[in-house]
């Protein structure tokens, strides 16, 4: 079944099997349980501990909120696409939208984010190839076990207990005066100590997640990659892990690879364990915020381009609007500025911030009686403080263009002033609507990007 952002589903119009309320309170609950894991893609910054991808509070039925990407549950799959996917603002027709489209904006998307953790740009062919998007996950997931290996076998001291007329470590005398000496073995001592393992317990719930992904995969490459990192985990002891066993593993930050890498674990076995029958059908959770995969698309998209000709930095967060003064003493600095691109060439400052909103063609800007084209009131402000702090030559606002949407032939440009009576004052803000669903041929929507955002240092 296919959706956009932020629409509402009848219950009658889900799939059968999520129409009981029974099915609905155990789909919630599926999403809050991956909500709770969502870390291990992003960083959205939602405070709120209930989960936001579906709201099951709406009369009727349920809501999608501003998560795109697929949720598949008890063999039921329910894709959400952006909503800029629409052939224009009126366009609800969904159901002749192909699943291979999104797995591929998402490819395409992820490979720019540098907000997630994922070697993405190394893997590109092999992501390009997927089915679906729980293919997708099982592709990222071996590729970075792999990668892991290569880089770090995980090793660590894990405590061993034997038996023996030949003490090492500790001898566990407790054990030895209520074990050994009533049973006549007052020879024998039992004993603990520590050994530099390959085989610990984080290596066993790496090994259980690649055999359970190797059962469930259809991808012949994946499948290979699996096989293959199974028998480089071949020292490693055969355990059916449970979820909760990834919560009893603590890490240093030392091991942030790993610490990724049992996170996504996690996930898996949470989705496995999480239908009544175990085993009988595939569920998986893979969403992200439409906001931040534009925001981190266009930073990487932006800074790839300008490599070698500009410094380019992704959420700046350098600046700060005010001083604090208590009582004539000052205690420091308050409310943090975060720029989305900020972008510095030899002779000039230029802040970029992406809006994931929808705004009026720009050839309607002269009859529009407010001049504002649907941009916000907020957004402008915002941008204005950015000028003065960065004291930036240049500014731009970037909006989504919907899919098969020509680029704007109109030019509009907010001049930012300062002082009436100085030019010098004054600062440009144009506003840009730049490709972002790669649709028919990607070569075509890249050059498209390229020659809007060529006006940036222009």
């Amino acid at each position: 079944m296919n959706t956009i952002e932020f629409k509402k589903i009848k219950t009658a119009h889900l799939p059968t099997k999520w129409q009981s309320k029974n099915m609905i309170e155990r789909l919630e609950q599926f999403l809050q349980a991956n909500w709770e894991q969502r870390s291990v893609f992003y960083m959205d910054n939602v405070v709120t501990s209930r989960q936001q991808f579906i709201n099951f509070d709406v009369s009727g039925g349920i809501k999608t909120n501003n998560y795109i990407g697929t949720i598949c549950y008890e063999g039921e799959t329910l894709n959400i696409f952006p909503k800029v996917y629409k052939l224009d603002e009126d366009d609800d027709e969904t159901d002749t939208w192909n699943t291979d489209d999104l797995i591929h904006n998402l490819v395409n998307w992820l490979n720019y984010c540098e907000k997630l953790e994922y070697p993405f740009i190394t893997i590109d062919s092999a992501l390009s190839s997927t089915t679906n998007l729980f293919e997708l996950l099982v592709t990222i997931f071996a590729h970075y076990v792999k990668r892991a290996l290569d880089i770090a076998p995980y090793r660590c001291y894990e405590d061993t207990a034997e038996v023996g007329q030949l003490v090492k470590g500790k001898i566990d005398f407790n054990q030895y005066v209520t074990r050994q000496i009533p049973t006549g073995n007052w020879h024998k001592v039992p004993y603990v100590y520590s050994n530099f393992v390959f085989d610990n317990k984080l290596n066993r719930i790496i090994k259980s997640t690649c055999k359970m992904l190797f059962n469930a995969t259809t991808e012949k490459s994946s499948k290979e990659l699996l096989r293959n990192l199974l028998l480089r985990l071949g020292d490693v002891s055969d355990e059916n892990c449970m979820p909760s066993d990834c919560d009893r593993i603590r890490l240093s930050k030392l091991h942030k690879r790993y610490i990724i890498l049992l996170s996504l674990c996690k996930m898996f076995l949470l989705n496995r364990t999480s239908t009544y029958e175990m085993g009988s059908s595939q569920s998986y959770c893979f969403l992200f915020p439409a906001e931040l995969l534009f925001e981190g698309f266009v930073g990487g998209f932006v800074k790839e381009m300008l490599e070698g000709e500009a410094k380019v930095k992704c959420q700046a967060s350098d600046q700060y609007l005010a001083d604090l003064v208590v009582d004539g003493e000052l205690i420091g600095q308050a409310f943090n500025l975060k720029e989305d691109i900020l972008i510095e060439t030899a002779d000039a400052v230029i802040v970029l911030d992406t809006k994931y909103k929808e705004i009026d063609h720009f050839d309607r800007i002269k009859t529009d009686l407010n001049r504002k084209l649907g941009i916000s009131d907020a957004d402008m402000k915002q941008m204005a403080v950015y000028a003065v702090k960065r004291n930036a030559k240049k500014l731009f606002l970037l909006y989504p263009l919907y899919r098969q949407e020509e680029l704007e032939s109109v030019s509009v440009v907010y001049n930012i002033k300062w002082d009436e009576q100085d030019s010098r004052k004054t600062v440009p803000l144009e506003i840009l609507k730049i490709p972002f669903v790669f649709d028919s041929d990607d070569g075509v929507t890249i050059e498209k990007l390229k020659s809007v955002l060529e006006k940036i240092t222009a």
